[in-house]
């Protein structure tokens, strides 16, 4: 069944992940939303991620009664769906598919066990579109998951991370002003914001971070969200290079080769 998000994703738009990419190197940005060019490889986590993001869905929408080993049997049809459709895939030395469908067992173990019942759901998997003053075309994206308890609506947001976040990563995150600029666009209220982070360690663990958006972090993602814009019509797209950026790019070697192709 096709989700919400995959057809309002079928006209222009902007979202989250656009603007971040934009902002961690304009050129990536362009091989990836201007030119829509073949990706050289494809990490791991990436499918990953998607299959155990998969599963936490079911189980929001599903409840209690949605057992570990529904959980399991669910994460190797998504993991494997993924893999096979995943472009030029790989994996690090001494790693490959039986060793992550394993990690993804032992990470739903602590997920489920952990798994809070004691507020009301109120969406899962709930999209969104709306308009940005400035911007020509929408913002979309979706909402992982959004509780309410004791009355306060909470945004929660589902990652799997290679480790622990360091403290003062989700309050300097853009994605949860993104986002609860978005739910107070759409809702008239001002949400709280949770990163659930599961760690793909050999011992997974599950941390939660809350955090709070200002009027004022929204003024300036509209401020930062139309001088993007304003960038990528003017066709500015600089490498950014450093090892965090390019270590595991998709687009590694085309980029290597701009100023041979642009010359």
């Amino acid at each position: 069944m096709e989700r919400e998000i995959e057809t309002i994703r079928e006209k222009p738009h902007w979202s989250y992940s656009a603007f971040n990419t934009f902002l961690a190197c304009p050129m990536r940005y362009y091989f990836r939303y201007i030119e829509h060019a073949e990706v050289e490889r494809t990490s791991i986590s990436i499918p990953f991620g998607r299959a155990f993001h998969a599963v936490l869905s079911e189980r929001a929408m599903k409840g209690a009664d949605y057992t570990i080993e529904d959980a399991k049997e669910e994460f190797d049809f998504f993991f494997r769906g993924e893999t096979e459709v995943s472009e030029n895939l790989t994996y690090k030395p001494d790693e490959d598919y039986w060793f992550w469908e394993q990690r993804g067992c032992d990470m739903l173990d602590v997920a489920l066990a952990e798994w809070p019942d004691d507020y009301t759901v109120k969406s899962v998997a709930e999209a969104f579109s709306i308009d940005v003053p400035g911007l020509s075309k929408p913002l979309v994206g979706e909402f992982d998951l959004v509780t309410v308890d004791g009355g306060d609506e909470t945004i929660c947001d589902w990652k799997t991370a290679s480790m622990k976040w360091p403290n003062g990563k989700a309050d300097r995150d853009l994605q949860a002003t993104v986002f609860c600029y978005a739910y107070r666009q759409l809702h008239g209220r001002m949400p709280m914001f949770r990163f659930d982070v599961f760690t793909k360690t050999k011992n997974p663990a599950h941390h939660q971070f809350y955090t709070l958006r200002t009027n004022d972090d929204f003024d300036r993602f509209v401020y930062l969200a139309g001088k993007i814009e304003k960038a990528v019509n003017s066709g500015i797209f600089l490498p950014v290079e450093s090892c965090m950026n390019c270590a595991e790019c998709a687009y590694g070697s085309r980029c290597k080769a701009a100023h041979r192709r642009a010359a």
